[in-house]
């Protein structure tokens, strides 16, 4: 109990102290600023008070570590996860992305760009760096979704958590016993009379929606007419950890590999690129590291030699 009561301390002080201040200072509203740190208290609390559980802990933050492992800031690198997961991956990012997203803040326009993202996710790291949560007395999972957004995703995703977790330990790769897969296929996201031409919707990164765009490449793998996922990286995927994990076990259960420039994850193999480029912030990136193919395993070179193919 003193555990728990600390690592409350903890949070609340660093919401209180340092993030509300920061971002009523860029031009959030009392409101938009309430349900924004709310947000982040959840995902603070349900990530620090099961720190002990290392492969909840482990899986959850790796799904930061290709941005963490460039921030600049001096800190313990499951910390810099920790923000990037908890913090950058939040409705943080509604303040940042779209109107309609700010709108939904009580917003009218975006009030947060990219200096300013640093500057408050150097702040909290700073801030949580100081504290070591491996000493805090271990808490079991809250099972009620609206209070934790991630004790679930084992469950409802199996395949995709199995093979996050065997990534998560990855230097190089690692083989491992795939996942039985129910014979009848993953049902299809949508009615393909539903599809609205090609374009896609520009979105929240934490929204939670499926596009049009994305559903008809998704209904593509599934039928097995595409033989991959393929996304620069996982933040572009999503930030939000359930449509992470939901379109990871779709593909993964479809036979299909997600391949990103840094990983190649399939059921029963993943991958991973000896030292992590830096995830792209538009187009123009991409192409430039499709090009680069030091530290990848040959089936993963085979597929970002493809994509370099289909960008050129």
């Amino acid at each position: 109990m003193k555990g728990m009561i600390k690592i409350v301390t903890i949070v609340e002080e660093y919401l209180e102290n340092i993030l509300l201040p920061r971002i009523i200072s860029f031009g959030a509203t009392t409101e938009s600023a309430s349900i924004v740190k709310n947000d982040i208290h959840t995902r603070l609390l349900s990530i620090i008070s099961q720190w002990n559980d290392e492969e909840f802990r482990n899986t959850i933050l790796f799904t930061g570590l290709e941005e963490a492992c460039f921030y600049d800031s001096e800190a313990s690198l499951d910390i810099k996860c920790l923000v990037v997961v908890a913090i950058r991956n939040s409705l943080l990012e509604d303040m940042k992305s779209t109107i309609r997203a700010a709108k939904k803040l009580g917003l009218s326009k975006p009030i947060i760009d990219d200096n300013t993202i640093k500057i408050i996710t150097h702040e909290a790291i700073q801030y949580f760096n100081k504290h070591d949560f491996k000493c805090l007395s271990f808490q079991r999972p809250n099972n009620n979704e609206d209070s934790n957004p991630y004790v679930n995703l084992k469950d409802k995703y199996p395949v995709a958590w199995e093979a996050m977790k065997q990534l998560s330990q990855c230097i190089n790769y690692i083989q491992f016993p795939s996942l039985e897969i129910p014979s009848q296929k993953p049902s299809i996201l949508i009615n393909p009379a539903n599809i609205s031409g090609t374009k896609t919707e520009v979105q929240s990164g934490i929204d939670p929606t499926i596009d049009s765009l994305l559903q008809q490449i998704l209904n593509l793998v599934i039928e097995g007419k595409q033989p991959f996922f393929f996304c620069d990286c996982f933040k572009m995927i999503s930030r939000n950890p359930d449509k992470l994990f939901k379109i990871l076990n779709l593909v993964l259960s479809s036979n299909a590999p997600v391949v990103t420039i840094n990983y190649y994850i399939s059921n029963g193999y993943v991958a991973r690129r000896t030292n992590l480029l830096r995830p792209a912030h538009n187009e123009s990136d991409i192409v430039l590291k499709l090009r680069n193919l030091s530290g990848v395993r040959k089936t993963h070179a085979n597929i970002l030699k493809i994509m370099r193919d289909t960008y050129n």
